[in-house]
């Protein structure tokens, strides 16, 4: 709840009532935070409050009550779609800079399609076991053990379907020369653990990740309302004028909703590749 009291201040919310409530919308709003914010927060609320009814917490039913009545204005999809040419000049930026990780980490989200949260990881609040930092755990991102000795192809389940869509993609580096030249200079002794690192050896934070790309965006002349997270949107509609089918473009970024005939196919690697080999020939 630290993050509503910064926003709004303290309240008892087993006492809000619907003027109270939307208040805090407003004060949200007053103070800054941004549409995307407030919706996160009042989903988080929610879902606290449907916790509180299920255990018969005081004041809880009556606040659950409120909040139907509440509707917070969703986030409108974003349209933007970073052109190859943007893309590589940002990564050409990064090589300039002698950033040939960063490179390689964007490098690996445009032509395999992946979330940066695959490729660079996150650190996430808990007591699992293995790379810690500020009492957080890293997870997610791609490690070396997802790759063959001989750089040719890289195994990875995508963190955000793996309970939809479980089967790790398949993705071969064959079909993408500049991808393998870039890991083949990383020295034998430092491939274990995660593949993308900082100079200390350390993986990236989101907002790391997110500055540096602003950082070589501005570099390159690329335009500021492109954003990290549209890569893969760009990668997508690269793809489509590339030629990938409907059903290709699906399976290329591993997306489970389509319709539920993708449950049944069982091709989704040899899709991968084939859109990979498309946009490579187009580049």
């Amino acid at each position: 709840m630290t993050r509503w009291e910064e926003a709004i201040g303290t309240a008892m919310v087993r006492d809000g009532t619907l003027p109270e409530i939307k208040g805090w919308q407003r004060a949200m709003a007053t103070n800054g935070r941004s549409t995307a914010y407030q919706k996160r927060q009042f989903t988080a609320l929610r879902i606290l409050i449907s916790y509180g009814v299920s255990v018969h917490f005081e004041g809880a039913k009556a606040v659950e009550d409120v909040l139907r009545k509440i509707r917070v204005k969703g986030v409108r999809a974003r349209a933007v779609s970073p052109t190859e040419a943007q893309i590589t000049a940002i990564i050409a930026a990064a090589d300039d800079a002698m950033d040939h990780m960063f490179a390689l980490g964007l490098s690996l989200q445009w032509w395999l399609t992946l979330r940066a949260v695959d490729v660079r990881g996150q650190w996430l609040a808990g007591d699992v076991g293995g790379i810690r930092k500020n009492g957080k755990y890293w997870a997610d991102g791609l490690t070396w053990d997802m790759i063959d000795r001989d750089l040719t192809v890289l195994r990875k389940t995508p963190s955000k379907t793996e309970e939809t869509l479980p089967d790790e993609l398949v993705y071969d580096l064959m079909l993408v020369p500049d991808l393998r030249r870039r890991l083949a200079e990383i020295p034998n002794g430092s491939r274990v653990g995660p593949v993308i690192v900082q100079r200390n050896g350390v993986p990236y934070s989101k907002r790391r990740w997110a500055t540096l790309f602003a950082r070589y965006r501005k570099a390159a002349q690329v335009p500021d309302h492109i954003w990290c997270m549209d890569t893969r949107a760009g990668a997508i509609n690269h793809a489509k004028r590339a030629g990938a089918s409907h059903i290709e473009l699906q399976h290329q970024a591993n997306h489970a909703q389509a319709s539920t005939t993708d449950r049944y196919i069982r091709e989704r690697s040899e899709s991968v590749n084939k859109v990979i080999q498309l946009r490579t020939r187009t580049g």
